[in-house]
């Protein structure tokens, strides 16, 4: 059920398949519900397993969640506020825009 509805999110802000980030995102949420202390170092947290997992630096992890993070903000800002809970002035770090999905899927499984 959480990954349906991490996809429905990133459709959501204009985000499928085709990009390289959309997995690691979908990674990424999945790593913070089940742990959510992973977003106090998300170097630690959640590149380095990813880029194990991948194969690859750490920063190309980093760097293919923030392509989906500029996406999400060109195609649909005003839902990222939603998820946020609050206006959105300028596209969300990396961390944020993590906490975000998952932030939201707690509250969505909540009710």
């Amino acid at each position: 059920m959480e990954t349906k509805t991490i996809i429905h999110d990133l459709r959501a802000l204009g985000i499928g398949r085709q990009y390289l980030g959309y997995n690691l995102t979908i990674k990424a949420v999945r790593m913070v519900l089940g742990d959510e202390n992973r977003l106090l170092c998300i170097k630690q947290g959640i590149f380095m397993p990813l880029s194990e997992q991948q194969h690859c630096d750490w920063r190309t992890i980093e760097r293919n969640i923030r392509t989906i993070i500029h996406r999400a903000w060109s195609v649909n800002r005003e839902y990222l506020g939603e998820l946020a809970g609050y206006p959105m002035r300028q596209e969300p770090t990396v961390t944020e825009f993590v906490e975000m999905l998952s932030a939201h899927i707690l509250r969505h499984h909540a009710s």
